[in-house]
């Protein structure tokens, strides 16, 4: 975390003065017997903090502080970049109440006169002005950094619509209003729509300078706009509005929000939504504003439906478990392990399902099976044996799974949203740099809380090949550096050694122990051969080879049905999933899939 996010965490009550973060008492001394006011200042820039008590006289790095209250620095992206130098002067023109033109202009757009005093508009020749403060400070002391004008009315053909004071530094309109303590803020195209965005919600609403295509603000506002977890961007509905939404989900290193266009109705922007359906949709759209689309993740539900007797296959395939691990942490990372075909990517991918089921959404990288034959499986176990049906394949001459369309539509839009792919279509020379940096892209702006890597041989490096299991062993400590630093759960497929054929431990996991030193917990999954399905009364067992919570260490029994590609333990029902609503399963026949 940064020390906003720290101060929002930790430091009730805290004010922002210059470079420092004031709260009202120190987090270590908690103001001592007299109960010292306003004696910690946390400075956000050179990353310092100190308790000026002497009694106290608590200082040091701001990683120290994190360190003590058990969390860490956000240290992502903290390359050393040289600021453009630049020398800007102060706004001299002076700034006049506004006129009564100016009033009425301004309530002709919907502007309260208490909003247009909030933001400091004002008049100068005749003109509306829009003065750009950094802080409440400069407010009161009327000392803007930046000023734009307009005219007072209608802006005919010809006639300039806005223009700014020469020399002045481009900020962002509404700064001072800005409250640290809410994490997010509401960026619009012009100044008049974040009025209108502060009037209606009372939020952190600020406006760009200079259009939607000059971004210097960004490099004028970079540590202000750090205080900030989430930045929401109320973009106007035009080519140009979605062209600076795309613009900033390249540059904006934060979770980012984007608005529905369909809920602008006829509309442009704000100002036109204010006028013409009112406060309460400016509402409705920022309440519905959703992340901002990562590019190179595939949302499962829009992959095109693919006849599956047309394209080449493969066939493979708990509560005990569950009971043995405690259930698997956010935080840690498991390695998964056994034969090629045995059912480690069949079972993951149900554990994924229940994980969707219990709210959580998920993200996958599959380096051997394309978007939508792994799509076609999931559905299958979506579905359940149930409500699977089979038909004959008559070029191979084998009956085929398929679900439904009526429930196909279902399952879809249960899980819509919510399982991520990894698009294998996006060449990559360092994939494995890649997978992090999507994974975390996936976490920021999808939520998901559960990533899976299948498997560890075919993420492609630029490593040479001496380098190989040492590759693959840097890159098991960084999903496991990801895990913990974000508070995901990540699956990592790893292929067995070369050995007798029996996985005894996690000594039989393929690669350098680094692999399975790191890792939170160990499994194997078992296809069991003839002799052992009569032995065992099972058809498959996952094994726990490590289990690092509670250190039990067990072999459950599974059964399993080829046609929907669930597993099930000995004795109980397979568990439905949350796309039905009926109470007992609904057989149709003779329905093909496409």
């Amino acid at each position: 975390m940064n020390e906003f996010d720290f101060a929002r965490a930790f430091l009730p009550d805290f004010t922002v003065k210059g470079d420092e973060i004031i709260p009202k008492y120190c987090p270590v001394c908690h103001g001592g017997e007299h109960s010292d006011k306003y004696s910690f200042a946390l400075n956000y820039k050179n990353h310092t903090y100190n308790c000026k008590r002497g009694s106290c006289n608590t200082k040091g790095h701001f990683s120290q502080l994190c360190k003590e209250f058990g969390v860490e620095m956000d240290r992502e992206d903290r390359y050393t970049v040289p600021p453009v130098k630049k020398s800007y002067k102060r706004p001299d023109k002076e700034l006049y109440p506004v006129t009564d033109d100016g009033k009425k202009y301004l309530s002709l757009r919907g502007i309260s006169e208490e909003t247009a005093n909030a933001f400091g508009v004002s008049s100068a020749d005749g003109n509306l002005a829009f003065p750009y403060y950094r802080t409440a400070e400069e407010f009161e002391l009327r000392e803007a950094t930046f000023v734009k004008y307009r005219k007072a009315g209608k802006v005919e053909k010809g006639e300039r619509k806005m223009w700014r004071e020469a020399g002045t530094e481009p900020i962002l309109f509404g700064m001072h209003l800005c409250d640290e303590h809410d994490p997010v803020l509401y960026l619009f195209e012009g100044e008049f729509d974040a009025m209108c965005g502060r009037q209606a919600t009372g939020k952190n609403c600020v406006s760009v300078p200079s259009g939607c295509e000059d971004f210097t603000w960004l490099e004028t506002c970079c540590d202000w706009l750090a205080r900030y977890e989430t930045i929401a961007v109320f973009a106007d509905n035009d080519d140009a509005g979605r062209k600076m939404l795309a613009e900033l989900g390249r540059k904006l290193d934060c979770k980012m929000l984007k608005p529905d266009f369909t809920l602008y109705g006829s509309c442009k922007d704000a100002n036109e939504i204010l006028h013409r359906m009112g406060e309460e949709a400016i509402r409705t759209i920022i309440e519905q504003m959703k992340p901002v689309e990562v590019q190179g993740l595939l949302n499962l539900a829009d992959v095109e439906n693919v006849d599956i007797a047309s394209i080449p296959r493969t066939f493979t395939g708990m509560d005990a478990l569950d009971k043995a691990t405690g259930g698997l942490f956010d935080g840690d990372l498991s390695v998964w392990t056994g034969k090629r075909g045995e059912g480690k990517s069949t079972f993951l991918t149900q554990t994924l399902l229940h994980a969707v089921e219990d709210g959580r959404k998920v993200c996958i990288y599959s380096g051997e099976i394309p978007a939508d034959r792994l799509k076609y499986g999931i559905n299958l176990q979506a579905a359940g044996s149930g409500v699977v049906q089979t038909r004959l394949d008559r070029r191979s001459g084998r009956r085929i799974s398929y679900v439904p369309r009526a429930d196909l539509e279902k399952i879809e839009n249960w899980y819509n949203g919510k399982i991520w792919v990894y698009d294998n279509r996006c060449a990559e020379t360092d994939e494995s740099e890649a997978i992090l940096k999507l994974f975390e892209l996936a976490y920021k702006r999808y939520d998901c809380r559960v990533f899976l890597v299948d498997n560890l041989m075919t993420v492609n490096s630029t490593r040479s090949d001496r380098d190989f299991y040492q590759l693959q062993a840097d890159f098991t400590i960084k999903l496991r550096k990801l895990a913990e630093r974000l508070g995901i759960h990540i699956h990592l497929v790893v292929h067995p050694r070369k050995t007798d054929g029996e996985i005894k431990d996690s000594d039989s996991v393929g690669g350098l122990g680094t692999i399975t030193n790191i890792a939170c917990n160990v499994f194997n999954v078992h296809r069991c051969t003839e002799a052992e399905q009569k032995a065992n009364e099972c058809d498959a067992t996952v094994r726990c080879l490590k289990n690092r919570a509670y250190g039990e260490l067990v072999n459950i029994r599974l059964m399993y049905n080829p046609d929907s590609k669930r597993f099930h333990e000995p004795g109980k029902l397979e568990k439905r999933f949350g796309w039905e609503n009926q109470a007992v399963y609904t057989t149709k026949w003779g329905e093909a899939p496409f």
